[in-house]
């Protein structure tokens, strides 16, 4: 009997361990992110639209999907661009974080019509030069990405 009571008192102490860690890493895992680091989080599909139209941009030059197709896509890509401006004006990141991010956003939304307006025209050189655009500015996303400034 005795043994099975220290039994017992062993398995509620170690019970008793992991919740206290169990609760530790709970209250760790809610802590609020910074501004920045919600900002952030919330435009990170721009970074995948902005790939996504450079992808697009090569399909077509290379004859792999018909206009109307860059058309549809350059349309959700512009309206999830807008959605990012509107997080960026709205956040309460510090300015140097905000206008990177604003003007880059920006920048995605023309480089986005450039390139409709170049597979309407049929132009292939500008096709390219838009995929080079969005590919320079996927890369300038990638690194503003990075880990906040402190």
């Amino acid at each position: 009997m005795p043994s099975s009571l220290f039994s017992l008192e062993r398995y509620w102490r170690t019970f008793g361990r992991t919740v206290v860690v169990l609760t530790a890493v709970a209250i760790l895992a809610c802590q609020e992110k910074s501004p920045e680091e919600e900002l952030l989080k919330k435009v990170e599909p721009v970074g995948s639209w902005l790939a996504t139209l450079q992808m697009l941009g090569q399909k077509w030059t290379a004859n792999s999907v018909p206009a109307s197709f860059v058309e549809t896509t350059v349309s959700a890509a512009r309206k999830e661009f807008k959605k990012a401006a509107e997080e960026t004006a709205k956040s309460k990141a510090r300015p140097e974080v905000r206008a990177p991010l604003r003007q880059l956003v920006s920048e995605a939304e023309a480089a986005g019509a450039g390139l409709l307006r170049a597979v309407e025209a049929g132009d292939r050189p500008g096709v390219a030069q838009g995929v080079a655009r969005l590919g320079a500015l996927h890369q300038r996303f990638e690194a503003l990405q990075g880990p906040p400034p402190p």
